[in-house]
C-alpha cells in the first residue's frame, strides 16, 4: 500500500476538529522554511498528540491495516508492523502512556506477550509491541479488550523497563495508600484519647456528607489538572479556589457552618492536631485516584476568619515528559543536552516556586539515565518514582538534610547526582565539592534570572574562584498559559502591548499574535496547560573573570548576552510567534526589554 500523504493526514486533523485553519496555515508556512514533514510540524509545535495523529492517519487510510510510513522525521507510525520513521523502532519517550490504558490489561498478559497499552478509546487499543506481527499477542489483547488493537514497534530493551516501571508502580501506590488508610483510621483512634479534643467534632468527622465534600473538593481538583487548592473561611461562606494553569479560580462557594469540620477533616488526613487552631502547621496524605497515586502537601494558617487551608497536589502518576516535549528552542535545546554530556561540573535550574524547575530536571536525568551509570537524587519531596535511579528522601526530624545525605551520597560511587534544591552554605559546599571532585551534579536555587544564580551562590559564601570554575551552566525558567489550541485566533496587539514588549510597529508586523477567544475546552479562560520560557547562561571565561573579580550580576547579565545568551523574553517572543502564548503572559513573568 503507497503511503498516506502528509495532506492527507493533515486535512483530516481539520475535519476532526482537532486543528483549525490558523494552525494548519502555520504549521505549513513552518514545514516548508524548516523543510521538515508537515505532520511532524504539527507535533512539533504542540497542535495535535501522537495519539491524535493515529486518529487522523486511521482516518485518512483507505485501509485500517497495514499503513506504511506516515511522516519522514522521527514521528512513530502506528498499524501493523510499524517501524518508526527512521526505519527502526519508535521510543516509548515520544508517547504519552495513560494509566487508563495501563489498567485495561493485566500484568501477567502485558509480561506474557511482552506488550504495553499506549492509550485505548471506546473502539480500539495502542499498543507498544517489540514484535507488531505476533498475532498471538494482538488476538489475546483484542479478546481481553474487546478492542481493535493497533501495534506500535518499540525497541524491546526499553519495552521490557516500561512494563515493569508502569505496573509495578501502580502496585506499589495500591499497597500505599491502603496502608495509609489503616494509618490514618488509627491515627483517629490515637487522637481520641488526647485531651482537649471535641469528640463530637471527632465523631462527625466520619460521617458522610463531610467525607463526600472534601473527596469531592479533592477529585475535581485532580480532573481540572489543578496544582493547588485553597480552601478559605470569609465572614459569610468558605471559599474554594483552584489554582490552574497558575491561575487561581474559585470553584465554590460552601456554607460557613462547615468550615470546622471540613478543615479538621483535612487536618487529621494529614496528620496534623485538630486540637490545635491557634499556629500553623503542615503534614500530608494521599489518595488513588483511577490508579494514580496523588500526594497532597497541607499546610494550614490561622486567619482572622478562622484556619484557612491550602492543599498542593503531586500527581505521583503523571507521566516522564522528556526534553522535546518541554518547548525548548531548538538552539537552547542543543546547548542544553550539551551540558548534560559533561562528565562534572555543576548545572543549576533557577526559577520561583512552581515554575516547573523539577519537571526539567527529571526530564534531564531521563535523557542521560541509563545502566552506565550511578544516578542518585536527594529530594524533599521524591516528586517521581524513576526507574534506574537511587532516591533518597530527606528527613530532617532525624538528622538527614540535605548535606548529611550528599556527605554519604559521595561514598556511594556516584557518576551524576541530583540535589532537589541548595537551601544553605552547607548545602551548597558539598554541592560544590562533589562537582570538584569528578560529578556531575544538578540543582536548584530560587533567582529571578540565569547571571543571578552565581552571585546568589558568591553571595552564600562560596569563594567567586570555586562558583567560576566549577558552574558550567544555569537554566532559568517561567511558565506561562498557552493559548486554548480549540478556540485559538489571531489577535492584533494594542500600543501597550508592543511598548511593553520593546518592540517597534515595523517589528511587530513581522510577527504573529494570537488570543483565546474561550469555550468550554478551556473554562472560556482561553488557555489550557503551560509551557516553559527558558534562558540558557552557559558559562565563558569572560563571565568567568568578571564573577572572579566579584562583578555584580547585571555585569554578568550584559556579557552572557553579548556572548549569546538568548533571554527570557527572547523565548516568549518565540512562542507568541508559534501561536503557543500570548504577548500579555510573556509580559507577566519576563523582565523589562532594557533588561533583555
Amino acid at each position: 500500500m503507497p503511503a498516506i500523504d502528509e495532506n492527507a493526514v493533515a486535512e483530516s486533523l481539520l475535519r476532526q476538529g482537532l486543528i483549525n485553519d490558523v494552525q494548519l496555515d502555520e504549521a505549513r508556512e513552518e514545514a516548508q522554511r524548516s523543510g521538515a514533514n508537515l505532520v511532524q510540524t504539527l507535533l512539533r509545535l504542540g497542535y495535535v498528540s501522537a495519539h491524535e495523529i493515529a486518529q487522523a492517519v486511521e482516518s485518512a487510510a483507505s485501509e485500517p491495516a497495514g499503513l506504511e510510513s506516515v511522516v519522514s522525521a522521527g514521528l512513530p507510525e502506528v498499524g501493523p508492523a510499524a517501524p518508526s520513521a527512521t526505519g527502526g523502532p519508535a521510543s516509548l519517550s515520544s508517547y504519552d502512556i495513560d494509566p487508563a490504558a495501563v489498567r485495561a490489561l493485566p500484568r501477567a498478559l502485558a509480561e506474557e506477550h511482552q506488550v504495553l497499552p499506549i492509550s485505548i478509546s471506546d473502539e480500539r487499543i495502542l499498543l507498544a509491541m517489540a514484535d507488531p506481527n505476533n498475532m498471538l499477542a494482538i488476538d489475546a489483547v483484542r479478546l481481553h479488550t474487546r478492542r481493535r488493537v493497533e501495534p506500535v514497534q518499540v525497541d524491546p530493551a526499553e519495552l521490557t523497563k516500561a512494563i515493569e516501571h508502569y505496573y509495578t508502580a501502580a502496585a506499589r501506590a495500591k499497597a500505599a495508600v491502603a496502608q495509609k488508610a489503616r494509618d490514618l483510621s488509627a491515627a483517629v483512634v490515637d487522637i481520641s484519647e488526647r485531651p482537649g479534643v471535641d469528640h463530637e467534632l471527632l465523631g462527625m468527622l466520619d460521617q458522610a456528607p463531610i467525607v463526600r465534600v472534601v473527596e469531592s473538593l479533592v477529585r475535581e481538583a485532580v480532573r481540572q489538572n489543578a496544582s493547588d487548592i485553597h480552601i478559605e473561611p470569609r465572614h459569610d461562606r468558605v471559599q474554594v479556589r483552584y489554582r490552574i494553569d497558575g491561575v487561581l479560580q474559585t470553584q465554590t462557594n460552601l456554607r460557613k457552618d462547615m468550615h470546622q469540620y471540613i478543615l479538621s477533616r483535612v487536618k487529621i488526613l494529614a496528620g496534623e492536631d485538630i486540637s490545635e487552631n491557634r499556629k500553623p502547621q503542615s503534614g500530608r496524605f494521599e489518595i488513588l485516584f483511577e490508579d494514580r497515586p496523588i500526594d497532597l502537601r497541607v499546610s494550614t494558617i490561622p486567619t482572622f476568619w478562622g484556619e484557612k487551608a491550602v492543599l498542593r497536589l503531586l500527581d505521583k502518576g503523571r507521566v516522564f515528559v522528556s526534553l522535546t516535549q518541554l518547548g525548548f528552542l531548538p538552539e537552547t535545546m542543543e546547548q542544553f543536552e550539551r551540558l548534560l554530556r559533561l562528565p562534572q561540573g555543576l548545572i543549576l535550574v533557577t526559577g520561583p516556586t512552581g515554575s516547573g524547575k523539577s519537571t526539567t530536571l527529571y526530564a534531564a536525568l531521563h535523557t542521560i539515565n541509563d545502566e552506565t551509570k550511578n544516578i542518585t537524587t536527594v529530594e524533599d519531596p521524591i516528586e517521581y518514582e524513576v526507574e534506574g535511579l537511587n532516591q533518597m528522601q530527606v528527613h530532617p526530624v532525624i538528622g538527614l538534610d540535605f548535606a548529611t545525605a550528599l556527605r554519604e551520597i559521595l561514598r556511594q560511587d556516584p557518576d551524576v547526582i541530583l540535589v532537589g534544591e541548595i537551601r544553605d552554605l552547607e548545602t551548597a559546599q558539598m554541592t560544590f565539592r562533589a562537582a570538584m571532585t569528578g560529578h556531575l551534579v544538578l540543582s536548584t536555587l530560587h533567582t529571578n534570572d540565569a547571571p543571578s544564580a552565581a552571585t546568589r551562590l558568591v553571595d552564600m559564601g562560596i569563594p567567586p574562584y570555586i562558583v567560576a570554575s566549577s558552574l558550567t551552566g544555569v537554566l532559568a525558567q517561567r511558565l506561562v498559559r498557552r493559548i486554548c489550541t480549540r478556540c485559538r485566533a489571531p489577535h492584533q496587539p494594542t500600543p501597550q502591548e508592543l511598548t511593553a514588549l520593546g518592540l517597534s510597529p515595523e517589528s511587530a508586523a513581522k510577527m504573529k499574535f494570537y488570543w483565546g477567544r474561550g469555550c468550554v475546552h478551556c473554562r472560556n479562560t482561553g488557555y489550557s496547560g503551560l509551557v516553559a520560557l527558558y534562558e540558557l547562561m552557559l558559562m565563558n571565561d569572560e563571565i568567568r573573570r568578571a564573577l572572579s573579580k566579584g562583578e555584580d550580576a547585571s555585569v554578568l547579565r550584559q556579557i552572557a548576552l553579548r556572548t549569546g545568551m538568548k533571554p527570557l523574553r527572547y523565548d516568549g517572543l518565540a512562542k507568541v510567534h508559534q501561536g503557543i502564548t500570548t504577548a500579555q503572559e510573556v509580559i507577566n513573568v519576563t523582565f523589562a526589554p532594557e533588561n533583555m
